[in-house]
């Protein structure tokens, strides 16, 4: 539904690695120029007693900001929402929600090599509950291990 032109799914759940304590990571995607009223009503993506929270846009005029919640069987959606030229995005990546337009507006780039992740991890600050859910399942892991 207008203003949101669809869903795509990125992370485990598109290479087909997820496990019971994965996140879902997404970015849902607005018209060129609606990027403000899709903001304006991204709490229509998650339930009403989900906990969420938002990252702002970066610095500069890219349309991209990030809103993510945590389920009450604490599940992390971890969500962008963008416009098409607001994000670059590696493969594997899967259209959900969304006609073949979508797919083709999207701009396409290499993976992040690992050393390009470990100079970017400090960009953000984390929330405090995604803070506890990422020690939570790293000790689940490692309980299971």
């Amino acid at each position: 539904m207008p203003p949101f032109l669809g869903v795509v799914l990125l992370g485990s759940f598109a290479r087909g690695e997820a496990d019971d304590l994965s996140d879902v990571d997404f970015i849902v995607y607005a018209a060129e120029g609606d990027f403000e009223a899709a903001w304006e009503q991204r709490h229509r993506l998650h339930p009403a007693d989900a906990s969420c929270w938002d990252y702002p846009r970066p610095p500069g005029d890219r349309d991209v900001a990030g809103h993510r919640w945590l389920t009450t069987d604490f599940v992390l959606f971890d969500g962008l929402i963008a416009t098409p030229s607001g994000t670059r995005l590696a493969d594997p990546m899967h259209v959900l929600i969304g006609d073949e337009a979508l797919s083709h507006q999207i701009v396409k780039r290499e993976p992040i090599t690992a050393e390009e992740q470990h100079r970017r991890k400090d960009e953000i600050t984390l929330h405090e509950v995604e803070e506890l859910y990422g020690q939570l399942k790293l000790a689940l892991r490692a309980h299971r291990q």
